[in-house]
């Protein structure tokens, strides 16, 4: 079995553009509209969402342009980057918030946000 995407909601169009492509580096494969019938059946909204499906290397985001708020728990992504300090700086100068936590004898934790709320775990 292999993961073929994870599908998260956005609240501002301006985030696929301002921290998927420019902070995280995904490129923008397609984009589609789910169709309020299938919306209904499979998320229980009547709603008709503009749907971006960006890929970087071998991870694959589909990114629900949602204006509502959601309940996301303890629920993040963790990727794994060459230099997780240049998306923190990049994040920092774009306003995303940056949650940095020290830890003793190892790397701190760090994990950034969108706009939307989706939480990200970045490791070297």
């Amino acid at each position: 079995m292999k993961l073929n995407h994870i599908g998260l909601n956005i609240q501002r169009k301006e985030d696929l553009v301002d921290f998927y492509q420019n902070i995280l580096g995904f490129n923008l494969e397609y984009q589609f509209e789910l169709n309020t019938v299938f919306a209904s059946k499979i998320f229980g909204l009547d709603k008709q969402p503009e749907i971006f499906l960006y890929s970087k290397e071998n991870l694959h985001l589909e990114l629900f342009v949602y204006s509502g708020k959601t309940t996301l728990g303890f629920a993040h992504i963790c990727m794994e980057v060459i230099d997780r300090e240049i998306i923190a700086k990049k994040c920092e100068h774009a306003n995303y918030p940056v949650i940095r936590i020290p830890r003793n004898d190892k790397p701190d934790i760090l994990f950034i946000r969108d706009h939307a709320g989706n939480l990200f775990e970045l490791k070297n």
